[in-house]
């Protein structure tokens, strides 16, 4: 068999350069017309190159032009005016095809060994190539450097590895035919055959053997069980909503006291648990000892200011019965007088004196009801009633009740069961003011988390639904809780700068939800939660993406 058209597949790499060789040899040897194909892998990043502008498409093409030029110019170095095309497709069925076209009598190809993983993914293109193809192929395995090359092309011999691979790649029946004709032309060139040795021998093609078919059929087989397991996994997962933004919370109470003062005893120690009602530190409490003293004192001079204005009072209404007495017999006088005026018995000095004392004793009696009335009132209007009930007794006893509260207060007591922290800030003989906190009170059994899930995780997330809790400290453990309430508004609200939309350049942002999730923390089993433990949440809405596909 003579070939006169020589198809050579020529990709750049190491492979194609082999093909490349190996079919300029017999190129050379049957003086055959030599043709080269590059082909550019029709992939879903070229689709997609082509479909935004055709940038990748270019650039690749660009590539593979440099490529090809760099083969046509191997051959023309050796000699051949070959012909070269650039196509875009699938290696196989684009080297099928330019074969058919240019009457192709061999077909040149380079061997790349694949894993089988790899091969089942890609397919065979020389099984492709062996089904559609008109003409011989040559898969070429054996790699030549350039002074081999070099040395059998200046012999003129083409080596019997390469026959015996030609011969691999076509029926038992060709194979017999090549070898007679290669003989014969043997024969026939001057120049002896030098059967130049392969400085990497090629493997033998093996038929695949059984435990191969059989691991391909399953591995066809799992690949839609794996699809159908992952679609049915799909379907009904998205029933737990979780998020790491999330942190422990406890109530943290700054410990301080109302009253200022010298601190004279501190109680407690650094992270020291301590029970509610528990004597914490106290203050030098000699002034608002002093101060209570005083109004006590002050009390007791208000009861007993209030009893002299009920005995005043008393007296007072003594003295306007005499008064009334005192004026009935200066009107009875009077009315003496002037009839007595009227038959000039008594003169008129007589009578002029008997009106003065009648005057006289009504503006009295007028007075004393005057001062009467000024001390009920003084009483609050009940001049007889309790002491207690006085507006005058009641003030000097709420002074009296705040001394004794602010001196209570320099003793100060836990308000819950926590833990102490911070105590090392306060130490006998500083000076604290008024409401300055002296050192924290941490709650131990009432812990919450604190989540900020993104708003559009919220979608089926209500209150009440169960909780898995875990703790990045205990990465073995876990708490179970319920969702204790959902913010009204979103963090940003909050914040001292909100986000506004002023401007044409706005981005959307996915913005944070606070909720609240009550941890049960009964189980004594567990290690005890910290106020700021990172954590992560699972809610479990119940809701999954089955329904939302149905």
């Amino acid at each position: 068999m003579v070939y006169q058209r020589i198809l050579l597949a020529y990709d750049g790499s190491i492979e194609g350069r082999t093909a490349l060789r190996e079919g300029a040899l017999l190129a050379r040897w049957y003086g055959a017309q030599v043709f080269v194909l590059s082909v550019i892998t029709e992939a879903a990043g070229t689709k997609l190159g082509e479909g935004v502008g055709g940038g990748g498409i270019a650039q690749q093409r660009l590539e593979y032009e440099r490529v090809l030029q760099e083969g046509m110019a191997r051959l023309a170095a050796l000699g051949f005016q070959a012909s070269g095309k650039l196509v875009i497709g699938e290696p196989a069925r684009e080297i099928a095809a330019y074969a058919e076209q240019v009457k192709a009598d061999l077909v040149v190809v380079g061997h790349r060994r694949q894993s089988a993983i790899g091969r089942w993914w890609s397919g065979a293109s020389g099984a492709y190539l062996s089904d559609h193809i008109r003409c011989s192929l040559l898969v070429c395995r054996n790699i030549l450097d350039d002074e081999q090359f070099a040395s059998l092309l200046a012999q003129g011999a083409v080596p019997a590895a390469t026959l015996s691979r030609l011969g691999a790649a076509q029926e038992d029946g060709d194979r017999r035919a090549y070898e007679r004709d290669a003989g014969a032309a043997s024969t026939s060139r001057p120049g002896p055959v030098v059967h130049a040795p392969s400085p990497t021998p090629a493997p033998a093609h093996p038929p695949p053997s059984a435990t191969r078919r059989r691991l391909r059929a399953v591995l066809f087989l799992l690949l839609p069980l794996v699809l159908i397991i992952a679609l049915i996994a799909y379907a009904a997962g998205g029933g737990t909503m979780s998020t790491d933004n999330a942190y422990v919370e406890a109530n943290t109470v700054g410990v301080s006291a109302d009253v200022s003062g010298i601190v004279a005893q501190v109680f407690v120690k650094e992270n020291e648990p301590v029970t509610r009602g528990q004597i914490l530190y106290t203050l030098r409490d000699l002034q608002y000892r002093y101060a209570l003293d005083r109004a006590n004192a002050q009390l007791l001079a208000a009861r007993d200011n209030l009893l002299a204005l009920q005995a005043s009072y008393r007296q007072m209404q003594a003295k306007i019965a005499q008064a009334q007495y005192d004026l009935g017999y200066s009107r009875v006088q009077f009315n003496r007088a002037r009839n007595l005026a009227r038959v000039q018995i008594v003169s008129k000095t007589g009578y002029d004196t008997a009106h003065r004392d009648l005057s006289s004793a009504q503006q009295s009696l007028a007075s004393l009801n005057e001062q009467l009335a000024g001390i009920a009132a003084s009483l609050n209007g009940h001049p007889t009633g309790s002491v207690q009930q006085y507006p005058q007794y009641l003030s000097a006893l709420a002074a009296r009740n705040e001394a004794a509260r602010e001196l209570a207060h320099t003793v100060v007591r836990a308000p819950f069961d926590g833990i102490a922290t911070s105590v090392s800030s306060i130490q006998p003989g500083r000076y604290l003011a008024a409401s300055i906190t002296a050192f924290y009170l941490v709650d131990t059994d009432h812990m919450w988390v604190r989540a900020d899930p993104k708003e559009t995780e919220l979608t089926y997330v209500r209150p009440g639904q169960a909780v898995t809790v875990t703790v990045d400290t205990y990465p073995g453990d876990k708490w179970h809780g319920t969702v204790d309430s959902i913010s009204p508004a979103a963090a940003q609200q909050f914040s001292l700068l909100p986000a506004q939309n002023t401007s044409g350049n706005w981005v959307k942002v996915v913005q944070r939800i606070p909720l609240r999730i009550a941890v049960d923390t009964s189980d004594r089993n567990l290690p005890p939660l910290r106020a700021g433990m990172s954590a992560e949440v699972s809610i479990h809405t119940g809701h999954v993406r089955g329904w939302s596909i149905l």
